[in-house]
């Protein structure tokens, strides 16, 4: 428990504005909605609102959000912002403006060169009148999104671990890309000896989990834990779907939502989290109808709620092992050996992190290595010197959620430039966060004892090998699909990418495809066997581009069934 927390604090929202009148009317807004909850605060120059800043990081208070205009008194716009991030890493930072001043050119200028820079989180629009659900709805945002990020408000599940156990990150990384808030504590704190001891458990070397009612269990597996929390791991009981999906990532999930929509008995099941690789993104920026950006986590509990309430049935942390045609359908094994017979099914099961195949830091994975990088293991480094390998959007995407704890992070990137493989809006914020860029190298080793203390990078370039101190390393290159578990019949290329549409004929030939008809363009080799998202051949490797996919197969599916019933 931290100072804050012990003196009974309120969490900050600070309010900086040069012109008293501006600034009374927001603090005025803010009092009557959130006083009871958050101290708001005040200040009429940058140079007073950094000093606020830094007085409540000595004291112990947590500052949840900025709100400033035009800071004036120190040696840029964004330097205040960029100082609430330092001693506050999780702050919510908007830019306020006049209602209106959207169409000023100054403004706009301002404002998109702070959100390029990465110093600000959104703009917000001043209130113009009370109550102004406009502006509460941006700051209410804001506000969850820090109580999720800052991790110490209660929370309905517990994980109490040693911290050195792969186990334990495994857990905890299972229920943050799962959407469960959850706290972390250590057996050895005064709160994990108080959680045991009101349970009556003992801890015996491996992770436990503490659920709201009290209860403790020990080391779940990953559907024992789903089944904790209240999600369906059982499958049907004699009942045919119309499509079995196989997979929650973004591709599985808008087939979901579009296959139940539209009255298609419909069901999904995913071995791990919903949300698949992309619940691991901390930001994404560039999608669609989200201007301040979703984390990967919350767009796939947005999206498997929507598929949820249209009725589709979801089987949780249960692996499909098999698929088998069977009169005119399809028998979908999951493990350990149950089946669900389908009418048709969509293969979205996409793609995992390939794995370093560095034997000097296998001993590391899931505590000092970590492939991929959850808002768990970020907010973990704080003051550490951290590496992420990797050139592409997610790499770039997890050292920007780092810098925001870490004391150096420096991203690892084999090709000779980040151009081709990142979109410019990062890299330009790669840049303005500090993050160092180092191309044309890859890791080879590294580590030391029981901790990871550096590694061993090699310049392809000269083929020179030097050491560099790190304290933890992110691992997000390439992709490698899940689809060793395929019969032969569904055709894939060497790589296991599963080719569909014409890539069926031009490589199989109709010795594959016996069809007086053509594939789809998302069929397989077997009719009535669909593939999206990443685990496609030709796929664009974009979480827009899968959700397009996963709604669009859903019209080839109804075709498929309906020629089916002729």
């Amino acid at each position: 428990m931290d100072a804050a927390e012990q003196s009974g604090q309120r969490p900050v929202i600070l309010v900086c504005c040069a012109i008293a009148d501006a600034r009374n009317s927001v603090a005025e807004e803010l009092e009557r909605r959130y006083s009871a909850d958050y101290r708001i605060a005040s200040a009429g120059s940058a140079l007073q609102a950094t000093t606020a800043l830094r007085d409540s990081a000595e004291h112990g208070e947590k500052v949840a959000l900025l709100l400033a205009d035009q800071p004036t008194g120190m040696s840029d716009d964004g330097a205040l912002f960029a100082e609430a991030r330092r001693l506050f890493p999780d702050v919510r930072r908007g830019a306020l403006i006049e209602w209106g001043f959207w169409g000023d050119r100054a403004t706009t200028g301002s404002v998109l060169q702070l959100m390029a820079a990465g110093r600000i989180d959104y703009y917000v629009i001043r209130p113009w009148h009370s109550p102004d659900e406009y502006f509460h709805r941006t700051v209410t945002e804001f506000l969850l999104e820090w109580e999720r990020a800052i991790g110490d408000r209660p929370r309905e599940v517990t994980v109490i671990g040693d911290d050195t156990q792969p186990r334990t990150h495994e857990l905890r990384s299972r229920l943050a890309r799962g959407g469960v808030p959850h706290a972390y504590a250590s057996p050895e704190t005064e709160g994990g000896r108080r959680m045991l001891a009101e349970s009556g458990v003992a801890y015996a070397g491996v992770p436990l989990v503490r659920l709201l009612d009290g209860r403790i269990i020990s080391d779940p597996r990953d559907a024992e834990l789903a089944r904790a929390y209240g999600l369906t791991t059982e499958l049907p009981a004699d009942e045919e779907v119309d499509v079995a999906i196989v997979g929650a990532g973004p591709a599985g999930l808008a087939a979901a939502v579009y296959a139940a929509s539209e009255g298609l008995r419909s069901l999904v099941v995913e071995r791990e989290s919903i949300g698949g690789q992309a619940g691991s993104s901390s930001l994404i920026r560039n999608y669609l109808g989200f201007s301040r950006g979703i984390s990967g986590s919350e767009l796939a509990a947005r999206a498997y709620q929507q598929a949820w309430v249209f009725g589709a049935g979801f089987v949780h942390s249960r692996e499909a092992v098999g698929i088998q045609s069977s009169d005119g359908g399809f028998l979908l094994t999951v493990a350990p050996g149950e089946q669900v017979r389908a009418r048709s099914v969509v293969i979205a099961v996409g793609v995992s992190y390939r794995r370093l195949t560095v034997a000097d830091l296998a001993a590391y994975v899931g505590v000092f290595v970590f492939y991929g990088a959850s808002a768990v293991e970020a907010a973990a480094q704080a003051g550490r010197t951290v590496h992420v390998v990797g050139g592409g959007n997610s790499a770039g995407q997890a050292a920007l959620h780092l810098a925001r704890y870490a004391e150096r992070v420096s991203l690892l990137v084999r090709g000779k430039t980040l151009a081709d493989s990142m979109s410019k809006y990062l890299i330009d914020q790669l840049e303005a966060a500090g993050v160092r860029v180092v191309t044309s190298v890859e890791v080879v080793g590294g580590g030391h004892g029981d901790h990871l203390d550096h590694l061993v990078l090699r310049d392809h370039s000269t083929e020179a090998e030097r050491n560099e101190q790190s304290d933890a390393l992110f691992v997000l290159i390439g992709a490698a699909p899940h689809t060793e578990w395929l019969p032969e019949s569904v055709l894939r290329d060497r790589w296991g990418y599963i080719l569909t549409g014409n890539d069926v004929l031009e490589e199989g030939g109709h010795r594959a495809w016996p069809h007086e008809r053509l594939p789809g363009a998302l069929e397989t080799s077997v009719a009535g066997i669909f593939a999206v998202g990443d685990v496609r051949r030709g796929s664009v490797k974009r979480v827009a581009s899968a959700v397009g996919e996963g709604s669009v197969v859903v019209s080839a599916v109804h075709s498929f069934l309906n020629a089916a019933h002729r």
